[in-house]
């Protein structure tokens, strides 16, 4: 994505049992080309909502300082315009 993305790219923490939104981080800082790669995509399709597996997890808890409670959540990387 060019300079001056208007997307924000945000992490959603969905309750497992009453699949309610708990909790956003934005990642934004992190960059579309970063999440892209780590996604598997190429960036100017980063434009959706993913779940973040273990592996996902893994790399942003070291990129943006996050902690997961992945028995608690699920979590997916969602492009918001």
């Amino acid at each position: 994505m060019p300079e001056g993305d208007p997307m924000k790219y945000v992490v959603v923490a969905y309750d497992k049992i009453s699949e309610a939104a708990e909790e956003e981080t934005d990642l934004s800082a992190v960059g579309a080309d970063r999440l892209a790669r780590l996604i598997g995509i190429p960036v100017d399709r980063l434009v959706d909502v993913y779940p973040l597996d273990e592996r996902h997890r893994a790399a942003l808890a070291g990129w943006a300082d996050l902690t997961f409670a992945p028995d608690t959540y699920d979590y997916f990387l969602e492009a918001e315009a």
